[in-house]
C-alpha cells in the first residue's frame, strides 16, 4: 500500500471558486481502494497561522502513520490559497471544498470522515459539521469561546473537545458548562500546562487526538 505525502490544490465550494492549497498524506495507492478513514484538518486564525500549524502537522503525520488519510489545507487568503480572508463568513466553503476533494480519493471510506480543527479552525469545524451529515466525528481543539453560541456543536456525531490547562481563549471553566448541555457523545480533554496554541505540548495533544480518531475509525460505521 503506497504511502506518501503530496502538495495538492483543489477548488473551494461556492462562487466565485478559489483554488486552495493543501497537503495530503496517507495510503494513496489504488490497492487501498475504499479502505481508509480520513480527516480534514482546519488551522487556527488565518492572520497568524496556516496549515503548517505545529499541532496539526503532528496530528496529520501520526494519522497517516496509522493508515488514515489526512488533508491539511490553507483557508482562502493564506499561503498560496487564492481569495481573501473573511473572518469565518466564507471559510466554511473552503472546508466544503476540502471535504469534496478528500472524498474523491480512491482510498477514502466515505462513511468514515472526521473533521479536526484548532482554534479558529475548531470553531469552523463545529459550525460546518452541523450542516453536513457526511461528517462522522469532530475534534475541536481550543475553540475561541468569544465566537461560541450555546447551540454550536449541538449535533449527535461524536465530538472530542480539548483545551489547555492555562488556555486564555478557551478556558476550562467556560468550556465545561457549554459542553455539558450539548446532546450526544462528547468528551473534554485537558492538556496539563498548555496554553491556547499548545506550544511545547504538541506531542501530548497530538497523541490524545490520534488515539481518539483511530479508535473512532475502527468502530463500525453507524
Amino acid at each position: 500500500m503506497a504511502e506518501r505525502n503530496r502538495h495538492v490544490t483543489f477548488p473551494s465550494a461556492g462562487r466565485p471558486t478559489y483554488l486552495l492549497e493543501g497537503s495530503l498524506g496517507g495510503p494513496l495507492g489504488s490497492e487501498a481502494q475504499g479502505t481508509c478513514a480520513g480527516a480534514v484538518l482546519c488551522h487556527p486564525q488565518p492572520a497568524t497561522s496556516s496549515m503548517d500549524d505545529p499541532l496539526l502537522s503532528q496530528v496529520a503525520a501520526r494519522l497517516t502513520t496509522d493508515g488514515l488519510l489526512a488533508l491539511r489545507f490553507n483557508f482562502r487568503g493564506v499561503g498560496e490559497s487564492e481569495g481573501q480572508q473573511t473572518d469565518g463568513r466564507l471559510e466554511p466553503l473552503d472546508i466544503a471544498g476540502a471535504i469534496e476533494f478528500l472524498l474523491q480519493q480512491p482510498a477514502m471510506r466515505s462513511e468514515k470522515l472526521c473533521l479536526i480543527g484548532h482554534g479558529f479552525g475548531a470553531y469552523l469545524a463545529l459550525a460546518y459539521a452541523a450542516h453536513d451529515p457526511r461528517i462522522g466525528a469532530v475534534v475541536a481543539i481550543s475553540p475561541p469561546l468569544f465566537r461560541v453560541s450555546p447551540e454550536l456543536g449541538a449535533f449527535n456525531q461524536p465530538r472530542l473537545f480539548m483545551t489547555g490547562e492555562y488556555d486564555e481563549v478557551a478556558p476550562r471553566h467556560k468550556m465545561e458548562p457549554w459542553i455539558a448541555q450539548l446532546p450526544g457523545a462528547r468528551m473534554l480533554k485537558i492538556i496539563s500546562g498548555a496554553r491556547h496554541l499548545m506550544r511545547g505540548y504538541e506531542a501530548i495533544a497530538a497523541e490524545v487526538v490520534v488515539q481518539y480518531v483511530t479508535q473512532w475509525a475502527a468502530q463500525p460505521a453507524m
